[in-house]
């Protein structure tokens, strides 16, 4: 099991919205968005550091920015904090 670390309390971005820490969970992302997380990382000059929690902002023509925070334990893929209805699976 990873170990996420403990975020204070505040709000957080996912996509275009923000959230209380207290609506969010963190859950390890499906591969096609971890994917596009990594690529819009490398198209932004955005290092994503394993182990560091990390805000990314995914920028495209026509659409509005996309605002993920996102870890990447080296234990396991990459993480993104989302809103609780979206997290699936959880025990």
């Amino acid at each position: 099991m990873t170990t996420v670390p403990t975020l204070p309390a505040g709000s957080y971005p996912f996509r275009e919205e923000v959230y209380p820490l207290a609506e969010l969970a963190m859950s390890e992302a499906p591969p096609e968005l971890a994917a596009f997380l990594m690529d819009q990382a490398k198209a932004n000059g955005i290092k994503l550091t394993r182990d560091k929690v990390v805000e990314l902002v995914c920028r495209g023509d026509g659409i509005p920015d996309q605002r993920f925070t996102v870890y990447w334990p080296s234990s396991a893929g990459m993480h993104v904090l989302a809103p609780k209805k979206h997290v699936v699976g959880r025990a």
